[in-house]
């Protein structure tokens, strides 16, 4: 940004300086394994069957991981996608997320009950969520989480 006020006369001595020294290198950022592990992508709708699979297969930061994306999946940019991923039939979401729900504690039950918020959302999915197949599931698990009086 060009500035237009007058410098100090120590200001102008400073980046004298700084010019003399030569053009300053940019840092580069070590990439951490965790960060390698993440796709770099963002997820899709046809990502949902293999996030669906890892969430159920796996435990600890892999499920965790991707619950997560599937709440990036229904977060506030992307309302469009609440819908489809509930009442189309082509993805069972609720299912693994009421799994999630009855993890003792961490990531993956704190960002199931964020999905489960933001997918519960839309008029059209208020009736699946609350009397489909996984309605039972769901209704427990967020009974649980209530009654534990933890803050997710």
């Amino acid at each position: 940004m060009v500035s237009f006020r007058r410098k100090k006369k120590d200001d102008i001595a400073a980046s004298k300086r700084d010019e003399a020294k030569g053009p300053v290198k940019p840092e580069t950022k070590s990439v951490t394994p965790r960060a390698a592990a993440l796709p770099a992508k963002p997820p899709t709708l046809d990502d949902i069957p293999d996030l669906i699979e890892q969430m159920l297969t796996s435990h600890g930061e892999q499920s965790a991981a991707a619950t997560k994306r599937i709440y990036e999946l229904c977060d506030v940019g992307h309302k469009q996608n609440r819908v489809p991923m509930v009442c189309s039939g082509k993805y069972d979401v609720l299912t693994p997320l009421a799994k999630c729900l009855t993890q003792e504690s961490g990531d993956g039950r704190h960002l199931a009950c964020l999905a489960l918020n933001n997918l519960s959302i839309p008029t059209e999915n208020k009736r699946v969520i609350s009397l489909g197949p996984a309605a039972g599931a769901v209704i427990a698990g967020l009974t649980r989480v209530i009654a534990e009086d933890k803050q997710e």
